[in-house]
């Protein structure tokens, strides 16, 4: 969810470097905040990283309205 102010919110997610999910939101007029979700399925090996990285200046707000989610399958 982003922050208010008109600031944005911006989440990526990184495979070895490879950015492969980006999701993004900001607020609306009238001071509504918009929300984003994205989904993505990894097939991860041994020694491989994944990160992810929110955008330099921007604002998601904390608990309970942003989240991240991981599954071992």
């Amino acid at each position: 969810m982003a922050g208010n102010d008109k600031q944005i919110c911006s989440a990526s997610i990184y495979h070895n470097g490879s950015k492969k999910m980006v999701t993004y939101s900001s607020e609306g007029k009238g001071g509504y905040h918009e929300v984003a979700s994205n989904t993505i399925v990894l097939s991860l090996k041994l020694n491989d990283q994944v990160w992810i990285w929110l955008k330099s200046g921007g604002y998601c707000y904390g608990y309970p309205n942003t989240g991240f989610s991981g599954w071992k399958l």
